[in-house]
């Protein structure tokens, strides 16, 4: 497996990752990315001029998640719960694996390379969230050994979100 940024000539195998991920949502009566809330191309090419995409491949892209440096807005105000104390955190947001690798284990391997490459830069506070409909990843992000610690909310139709917390040791 070869885990590594995203580059724009990556794009339009990672929006067809991302439709795809928006049609299983769906099919799973998940609100979450529905009606034009889900990755836009736009913000997807954003997140690689950022170089905070990251992509998981075997020769084709089998999953993606962007890795956000700075206080996330949505983050700053948890309710049922609380964030363990930390100066500073990155964010893993907009996680999609590619249908013909679900069921795999795919998430979870992309998400022990992001805390792998959070490591590396040396910052041990790292968050996620998801819908609670979502129960595919919130499986792979427990597996991973993060800590539920609240609900987040975002500014959007349906935006509840669980939302997790992994510190690095």
């Amino acid at each position: 497996m070869d885990f590594r940024k995203a580059t724009i000539e990556d794009l339009p195998e990672i929006m067809a990752i991302i439709q795809d991920a928006i049609e299983l949502l769906r099919k799973q009566r998940s609100p979450q990315w529905q009606n034009g809330y889900g990755p836009s191309k736009e913000k997807i090419q954003h997140d690689i001029q950022e170089n905070a995409l990251y992509v998981l491949s075997d020769g084709q892209i089998l999953a993606l998640a962007a890795l956000i440096e700075g206080e996330d807005p949505v983050y700053t105000a948890i309710e049922e719960g609380k964030w363990q104390d930390s100066a500073a955190y990155l964010s893993i947001h907009r996680v999609a694996v590619a249908q013909k690798a679900t069921g795999r284990g795919i998430a979870q391997q992309l998400l022990k390379c992001l805390i792998e490459e959070s490591k590396a830069r040396k910052i041990s506070d790292i968050r996620i969230d998801t819908h609670e409909l979502n129960r595919g990843m919130q499986k792979a992000i427990l597996k991973t050994g993060f800590t539920y610690r609240g609900i987040v909310y975002f500014p959007i139709p349906d935006g509840k979100r669980l939302a997790y917390q992994y510190i690095c040791e």
